[in-house]
């Protein structure tokens, strides 16, 4: 039996949102179910590539931040 899963990092932003670092959280999707995770970690958005679900940049947070990703 094939099982189909996915799995997202994503900023989840407040509408009140003016600047600053916003939550990450992971949305698991198994079978077209979906459960969202909060990831208890932040980031600023301008260093978030959302494509590949990860932090930019070679600083040792944002490769901490990307390992606990991982």
């Amino acid at each position: 039996m094939k099982t189909n899963f996915s799995l997202l990092f994503y900023l989840k932003r407040q509408k009140n949102y003016v600047s600053g670092n916003v939550p990450i959280y992971m949305r698991i999707t198994v079978e077209g179910k979906r459960a969202e995770i909060a990831t208890n970690r932040e980031c600023d958005p301008k260093r978030w590539n959302a494509k590949g679900g990860r932090a930019i940049g070679s600083k040792e947070g944002v490769k901490m931040l990307n390992t606990h990703l991982d």
